[in-house]
Formats: structure tokens, sequence, C-alpha cells
């Protein structure tokens, strides 16, 4: 993900969220210059996931949290890109680059048509 602000990913994630018929509503934890914190509430019992955003280190993070327990997950934190893939969250796979559009796509097909 290219550097970009947290008003602009705030408003990606809006748009993004919007077309979704997963996503129940966007709980804005922590928005600055810096730091974006968004949890997306999703249309099934006990699930969101979890948005990070740091401008200054470009780290990004994308957790699906199924009753407190990241079940899936994707982050550019210390070892570059990788997944937490369903069903070995603790597990890490390098992968491209990922954007919260395909996230969320992973996670719809994984509600809709695999779990």
């Amino acid at each position: 993900m290219a550097t970009i602000t947290t008003n602009q990913l705030l408003y990606e994630l809006r748009q993004i969220c919007h077309k979704s018929r997963l996503v129940n509503y966007l709980e804005e934890r922590l928005i600055d210059a810096d730091v974006l914190s968004i949890r997306v509430h999703l249309n099934v019992a006990n699930c969101f996931i979890s948005v990070f955003y740091n401008v200054t280190t470009e780290k990004t993070a994308f957790a699906l949290v199924e009753h407190d327990q990241r079940i899936y997950g994707a982050d550019n934190a210390k070892i570059g890109w990788h997944k937490h893939p369903f069903g070995h969250p603790r597990t890490h796979l390098p992968c491209a680059p990922i954007t919260f559009a395909n996230f969320l796509i992973d996670v719809e097909a994984y509600y809709y048509i695999g779990n």
C-alpha cells in the first residue's frame, strides 16, 4: 500500500464497506494524522474486522476476529507482507501487498462460500 493519509484510507474503507452486504457498520476507534484504528462490524454474530494503519511506519494490519480470536489476517509487520490463513491464524505466509478491498473479498468468500 502506498503511503496515504489516514483520512484517505478512512474514505476508502467507508466506500468499500458501504458496498458490502456483510458489513454492518464501522466503529472509528482512533483517527489522527498518524494512526487509523477501525473496527468493521459484520452481520455475523461476534465478528469484526480490525483495521490498523500507521502513516509513519506504513504498518498496515487487517484481522478478522471471531469470538475475540483472530481467525484470518494480513499485515506487513516485521517480515513484510504476509497472511495468517484461515484454519492456521498463527502461521505467517508471505504474500503480495493486500488492500482492504481484497481482504474483505476473502472474508466474504469465507462466510458466503466456504465456511
